[in-house]
């Protein structure tokens, strides 16, 4: 312990000095503070000290100076500022860093108490969700970006705050990092007069030494020290002072022990919050008491707040009319569109509005146009056209329509056409034929292309697929009301031709891939009828093609590609026609392999396998992302994606293909020389290593294991189950197997054999005389 807190030292010393007869001036004490307020002396220097520190001190007391700004930022939970200090903080360590490299120095443990006290901080605020509710949005921002910065930096120091977690610091423990001026463990709080001697935060100035002489018993003079604080000699003694002990010991103990403030300051704020609501609310009760003797007679209702409510349409005394109605549909309208329309709240309205309007009899037309109106909000409730609506939304949006066309069948005299402008309007006369602008037509266009946009947006492997995949029947059958209700006011001129055309085109694309025969042909020459809508025609006729391929109906099929030459008018047409032709080609080559014509499938299926792009050319996925596309093109290649639901195997696919290719070239093949260059083949594993394996079996003469390679348990699962006639199919092609077979030995081993029996070639290939007397 420091001399400098304890008394006058013994008069010992006194007889060391060597002057015990001579008395030495006493020095005169001046009061503290009399040099501030002093003349200056030719001998003090002309202003302030300049003192010298290490570029060590100067780092750690920028990092100390942060640290106290952090814990301010604490205080006041203030997160963003915490984490603008966090990152000065970082960049401040890196420059410690190469200090302590060069002195070979370890982390202090100040930064490792910081890091932990910030970590726990941000753990603490993020756990508490209450908190997180009130926060501020830039606060609520920079707390998650804190917190995963925090995280991440604290993996550099994790064993030495792991072991910090173990052993924590007391509070006011000092760490001594530094020595320094910086007063980073102690909060200001001023030292009181009654605490005893102690060791000072601070390393003190020396002052002048003031001396008086002391006279013992025996009447020798010594002289004594006084200073307040020691030199290097008084220091040295420090060792032979008597420590202190006891109640001062402890006194001295608790001064120095770091207090927290905010605990303290917070206590004292809820006491007094508790003590003013407490008063507020005795306050409150004699009002209630008072309150309650005048009003005895006054019956109150409880009033429950909901956000979600709306304010009456209508006052309770005033008389609804059709006037009325329409005034008001027309004050919602003009807020329809704006930022600070609740967009939940403007549907409640409407159908409320729709509610009022049955209830009251105020007659169908003003029913439609309100009708009208609540589809339109539907569809406005996504703010991006390209997300997709959300399915509780969409099957409302159909049934909504639904009711409005079972109005327009119900009632004749209620016409609804895009041509009738709005001031053409009759929505209340009931002499006239009610005319409301809009077009039903458009509507169901809109629900199809929402429903796809679900499609595309859900998870395909998914049962929330499947169950958005059951609302397509309700739309079927919605599409076919209002194709019913198209056909019925066709010659009344309430639709044009282009949604003539829209609506039937609807059904086909909702029919091709389904079995419908006799429908999709009545369906289809309708839209041949219109000789201005080449559009609509092409696309007509790839959806009967693609049907009649799709249900073996090869001739027709073939008869029907040729006869309308889309091969030389498809690259000039529309992205979405040009999918469809794609997916037509491709069905057209599997119905061809299905009846075992392999020259056709082959020529039909290579237009799409050669491109290496069959995935792409299917709409069935997009490709990596090339930096020559920009975002609006990568948008619309995504809005072209096929459903899942209506895609080819393109396993099956490539398999066909390949099993074609095989049939057609190994005999080919077999003319020339040919040398297996790898002698050690592992078993196939996919289907192209297992036509690859029947391919070579082939090119030898052994049409068995040809055979056991195309078919066998494996490729039945990946590939023969998946056709509907999939054994008829398995005997076509088993019989294509023996006759290729045999073609490619007899072109092998011509050059062997000099004759060959029919009867040997029947016996080893299966086959009839006559079959292989006509391929020899």
């Amino acid at each position: 312990m420091s001399k400098f807190f304890r008394s006058a030292v013994s008069s010992s010393s006194g007889s060391e000095s060597g002057e015990s007869d001579v008395e030495a001036p006493v020095a005169q004490a001046r009061p503290l503070g009399r040099q501030d307020f002093a003349y200056p002396s030719d001998s003090e220097d002309e202003g302030p000290k300049r003192v010298v520190r290490s570029q060590k001190d100067k780092t750690f007391g920028e990092l100390k100076e942060l640290i106290r700004n952090s814990r301010n930022a604490r205080n006041i939970k203030d997160v963003s500022k915490l984490l603008g200090i966090f990152e000065e903080h970082i960049k401040s360590w890196e420059k410690a860093k190469l200090i302590l490299a060069r002195e070979n120095g370890g982390i202090p443990r100040f930064y490792i108490r910081y890091l932990v006290e910030v970590d726990d901080f941000v753990n603490e605020q993020w756990e508490d969700k209450e908190g997180r509710k009130t926060m501020s949005k830039q606060n609520a921002k920079a707390l998650a970006t804190f917190r995963q910065k925090i995280k991440k930096y604290n993996k550099e120091f994790e064993e030495q705050v792991n072991s910090y977690r173990e052993e924590p610091d007391p509070l006011g423990y000092s760490s001594g990092a530094l020595e320094s001026n910086e007063e980073d463990e102690i909060d200001g709080d001023e030292i009181p007069n009654n605490i005893p001697a102690a060791v000072p935060a601070k390393k003190p100035k020396a002052v002048p030494v003031k001396k008086k002489v002391v006279r013992d018993a025996s009447g020798s003079e010594s002289e004594e020290d006084e200073s307040d604080w020691g030199t290097e000699s008084d220091e040295s003694s420090a060792s032979d002072l008597e420590p202190l002990e006891g109640k001062e010991m402890e006194e001295l103990r608790r001064y120095f022990l770091k207090k927290d403030k905010t605990v303290t300051k917070a206590k004292d704020k809820e006491e007094k919050k508790a003590a003013l609501r407490l008063k507020e609310e005795k306050r409150r009760a004699v009002i209630d008491e008072e309150d309650a003797e005048k009003e005895n007679q006054i019956s109150w209702e409880k009033v429950t707040y909901n956000k979600d409510a709306v304010k009456p349409l209508f006052d309770s005394k005033e008389e609804i009319t059709g006037e009325l109605v329409i005034k008001k549909l027309q004050e919602l309208n003009t807020n329809r569109g704006r930022k600070s329309t609740n967009k939940k709240v403007y549907g409640r309205y409407l159908k409320e509005l729709y509610k009022v309007t049955e209830e009251n009899g105020l007659g169908i037309g003003l029913s439609a146009k309100i009708l009208t109106v609540v589809i339109s909000s539907l569809f406005e409730m996504n703010t991006r056209i390209s997300d997709a609506m959300e399915f509780n939304s969409w099957t409302k949006s159909v049934e909504t329509v639904n009711r409005l066309l079972n109005l327009l069948n119900e009632n004749p005299n209620v016409i609804i056409s895009i041509s009738i402008g709005e001031d053409e309007e009759n929505i209340l006369d009931k002499t006239k034929p009610f005319h409301i602008h809009g077009s039903v037509i458009l509507m169901v266009k809109r629900l199809d292309d929402e429903l796809t946009k679900i499609f595309q947006s859900t998870d395909c492997h998914s049962t929330d697929y499947i169950e958005k995949l059951k609302g397509e029947s309700s739309f079927c059958s919605l599409i076919e009301k209002a194709q019913l209700y198209a056909d019925s006011q066709q010659k009344s001129g309430v639709f044009d031709q282009n949604e003539i055309l829209l609506i039937y085109g609807l059904r086909i694309e909702h029919l091709y891939y389904k079995e419908s025969e006799k429908l999709m042909e009545s369906l289809c020459k309708v839209i041949y009828s219109f000789k201005n809508a080449p559009l609509a025609r092409q696309r007509a006729m790839l959806s009967q093609i693609y049907h009649h391929a799709l249900h073996d109906r090869w001739h027709k099929a073939r008869n029907l590609m040729l006869m309308s030459h889309l091969q030389a008018i498809v690259d000039h047409s529309d992205a979405n026609t040009q999918v469809l032709y794609n997916r037509t080609i491709c069905q057209l080559g599997l119905c061809a392999f299905r009846h075992g014509l392999i020259r056709e499938a082959h020529q039909n299926l290579s237009e799409i396998q050669n491109t290496q792009r069959s995935k792409e050319l299917l709409a069935q996925g997009i490709p990596p992302r090339q930096s020559e596309k920009t975002a609006e093109q990568e948008l619309k290649e995504r809005s072209l994606q096929v459903p899942y639901h209506m895609h080819i195997n393109l396993e099956l696919m490539e398999c066909v293909y390949l099993i074609c290719s095989m049939l057609l070239e190994i005999p080919n093949i077999a003319c020339y020389e040919y040398d297996v260059r790898r002698p050690l083949i592992g078993p196939p594993e996919n289907t192209r290593e297992h036509v690859v394996a029947a391919s070579r079996a082939m090119l030898k003469g052994d049409w068995i294991k040809c055979r056991d390679y195309i078919i066998n348990d494996k490729m039945n699962a990946k590939v023969w189950n998946l056709f509907r006639n999939s054994d008829n199919v398995k005997k076509v092609l088993i019989s294509r197997i023996q006759e290729e077979t045999l073609r490619t030995y007899l072109l092998m081993y011509s050059t062997i054999y000099s004759t060959v029996l029919l009867t040997t070639l029947c016996e080893q290939f299966q086959l009839s005389r006559q079959r292989i007397y006509a391929i020899i």
